[in-house]
């Protein structure tokens, strides 16, 4: 816990005011992203690897970035995702509701305008965190759903960007029990 003046801020008048001639520089928002999504880490069990082999789904992910992927898209691999049973109705629910740009109603505007489906989860994750912090317990709720899409987008994209695999087989082998 801080005690006393933390930041760019200084006492005038009895009051908190930012302090604009403080040489201080605010944290670019992509080494934000970064610290986020380290913290996050890896989960390599968050979607099975031999079931999308199993269900021949490679072709339907190969060169899924999700660093450069659209809402429209992000929504339908999700609700593919969903429906074959590779991840739960929460997480679909997650990744399906992701975006950049909505109207006040919680529509999204352009649904074909590509983003950083990563930076928005990091992004949120830090908002929730900070939330959390100003007594928002409900975001605890939250912050797992939110790696878990992250958890999820990370392995889609190795996934995607790995050469399509040969189920295993069991000719050749033979054995006596």
């Amino acid at each position: 816990m801080t005690i006393g003046y933390t930041g760019a801020w200084q006492s005038k008048s009895g009051l908190l005011v930012r302090d604009t001639a403080s040489s201080s520089k605010p944290v670019a928002q992509s080494v934000k992203v970064k610290q986020m999504l380290a913290l996050v880490g890896n989960d390599p069990a968050a979607i099975s690897v031999a079931e999308l082999d199993k269900q021949r789904l490679h072709k339907n992910i190969k060169g899924f970035d999700p660093e450069n992927v659209s809402a429209k898209q992000l929504g339908s691999l999700s609700a593919m995702l969903r429906s074959r049973g590779l991840i739960s109705e929460v997480t679909s629910m997650t990744l399906l509701n992701a975006g950049d740009k909505f109207d006040r109603f919680g529509i999204q505007k352009d649904p074909d305008a590509k983003f950083n489906a990563l930076e928005y989860f990091a992004m949120q994750l830090d908002t929730i965190n900070n939330n959390n912090l100003k007594g928002n317990k409900y975001a605890n709720t939250l912050i797992p759903e939110y790696k878990k899409a992250i958890y999820v987008l990370q392995n889609l994209k190795i996934y995607g960007q790995g050469g399509e695999r040969k189920l295993p087989d069991d000719k050749g082998v033979s054995a006596k029990a």
